[in-house]
């Protein structure tokens, strides 16, 4: 039986958000390692996830590489302010748009 997961503000790739928000990591790329790992550690791959914002900043390369590291297949999210790029990528999600958006299409 899959499980329901629901998270946001992974901020994967965005090395201010570590002293903006006090994380306790050195470097950008230790933060994003142990994100994925700590999440890939309970979302099997057949649960269903959906991702309320900001899931990473970067280039489209970037979020389809940390995409591709989330073992989940099915992740239903809702862009945030820094998700400019994963916008575009809506091919990477199982849905990706704004709140108002899945309203309409669940009525």
């Amino acid at each position: 039986m899959a499980n329901t997961w629901f998270t946001a503000d992974f901020h994967l790739g965005h090395a201010n958000i570590i002293r903006y928000c006090s994380r306790p990591f050195a470097t950008v790329e230790e933060m994003d390692q142990t994100i994925v790992e700590r999440l890939n550690a309970s979302v099997k791959p057949n649960d269903v996830l959906y991702f309320l914002g900001d899931f990473c900043m970067g280039s489209q390369t970037r979020v389809h590489a940390y995409r591709r590291r989330i073992q989940c297949k099915k992740i239903f999210a809702v862009p945030g302010n820094h998700d400019k790029q994963a916008r575009k990528l809506k091919e990477e999600f199982s849905w990706l748009d704004n709140v108002a958006a899945f309203r309409s299409t669940a009525s």
